[in-house]
């Protein structure tokens, strides 16, 4: 099961890993969205759609702009 695929928190339970975190930054799962945590100064709720569709933006290949990548 992948993170994306959760829509309850029994879910959510069932993955090996619930979040990941480097230092202060620190992503998680729960049963409507993703957590977005950045201790301790803020925490932010995406729903998952929302997520996915930066997700897909970040990982997208551009062009890039003119007069590059030459």
């Amino acid at each position: 099961m992948k993170p994306c695929d959760c829509k309850s928190m029994r879910d959510v339970s069932k993955l090996e890993e619930q979040g990941v975190s480097f230092n202060n930054y620190q992503i998680e799962v729960d049963s409507g969205g993703v957590l977005l945590t950045i201790d301790p100064y803020c925490r932010i709720k995406i729903h998952n759609r929302c997520f996915k569709r930066f997700a897909e933006w970040y990982l997208s290949e551009q062009a890039p702009p003119l007069g590059e990548g030459f």
